[in-house]
């Protein structure tokens, strides 16, 4: 009897602790019920906003390099200096010869 007894309290007990555990937890829920939770984006927004201002900045970095690069390439030649003045002194000097040819 002593162990019907024994298994008979701690299932009591267990029963009892059981019951303030579902009290507690009641009392929980209640309290997350009440419990209102506001959304704030203000700090992403923030982020947001910053992260906006420095694509805006890049962008205009781009587009001025992108302006100084077509201004140099338009400006460029694609045939260096030196070649044309040896392109020149070569005509000259051909000119020259056929002239002094004919002329003799």
């Amino acid at each position: 009897m002593t162990k019907l007894e024994l298994i008979s309290e701690l299932l009591v007990e267990e029963l009892h602790s059981f019951k303030k555990e579902v009290n507690r937890l009641e009392q929980i829920e209640k309290n997350l019920k009440s419990t209102s939770i506001k959304a704030d984006s203000t700090q992403i927004e923030k982020l947001i906003e910053e992260h906006l201002k420095k694509l805006h900045i890049d962008l205009t970095a781009q587009k001025e390099n992108r302006k100084e690069i077509l201004k140099r390439i338009k400006h460029s030649r694609t045939i260096p200096n030196w070649l044309l003045v040896l392109a020149l002194f070569l005509f000259l000097s051909q000119a020259f010869s056929i002239v002094y040819l004919l002329l003799r």
